[in-house]
């Protein structure tokens, strides 16, 4: 018999995922904190082939919102993947301040992962402290994919670490010179074999998209990690 399963996801739409468990017929509890949700379902009262057809359905539907199996944060999650993976994680950010990196290191042993974090707020810090060529940033701006790109791959370059989160955005409560959208943000994860970049579009005050952004960042981290998507 399945026992109890617990899920922790991030991004899901909360009432598609509602409309899904009640339909699914599957004894369930869901909270949920912004974006990140605990999610237990009870197979108890189903036999064990309809129990196991229901898991797999769900699993199916939603890997991609899943980040654990376990009650845990995402910051949790994210030194535990990197701990048994004996892997380095530095941290590249502009827009969250170094908010990406006070959640990192508030969890016990992170120090045994954590390399670095540097808060290139100006494009000039970008170009001297992680390397982002000035004519990336002067034909795509600081606020772009090809930069968040470029401030993974300053900080992989040093050889001390082999994974890497960079962030940058516009926070608001106006917008820059370039005229791109509050909201708008990179998030640059990676490691010497790969780099991807996620585009986002945030609402909210200058505190809750920073608190999104951070929030995702943790999120696309364990998610690369725990797909295996990159050697580290």
């Amino acid at each position: 018999m399945i026992p109890l399963k617990t899920f922790k996801l991030f991004g899901v739409n909360g009432v598609e995922l509602e409309k899904y468990l009640r339909k699914s017929e599957v004894p369930y509890t869901l909270s949920s904190s912004g974006n990140d949700y605990l999610l237990n379902l009870d197979f108890s009262t189903l036999n064990e082939s309809v129990a196991d057809g229901k898991l797999k359905d769900f699993i199916s539907k939603y890997k991609s919102h899943v980040y654990a199996e376990s009650n845990v944060t995402l910051k949790q999650q994210l030194i535990k993947i990197l701990t048994v993976r004996k892997a380095k994680i530095s941290v590249a950010e502009s827009f969250t301040g170094g908010g990406l990196s006070s959640e990192i290191t508030s969890v016990s042993g992170a120090s045994k992962v954590f390399y670095e974090g540097v808060v290139a707020y100006s494009p000039d810090s970008k170009h001297n402290r992680l390397g982002v060529p000035y004519e990336i940033l002067d034909n795509f701006h600081p606020v772009s994919s090809q930069v968040a790109s470029e401030m993974v791959k300053g900080l992989l370059s040093g050889g001390d670490t082999n994974f890497a989160i960079s962030t940058t955005g516009i926070a608001g409560p106006k917008s820059d010179d370039s005229g791109f959208p509050v909201g708008l943000c990179y998030i640059g994860v990676g490691s010497p074999s790969k780099i991807t970049v996620y585009k986002h579009k945030f609402s909210g005050t200058r505190e809750e998209i920073t608190h999104l952004g951070i929030q995702t960042a943790l999120f696309h981290a364990v998610m690369a990690l725990r797909k295996g998507d990159f050697d580290v």
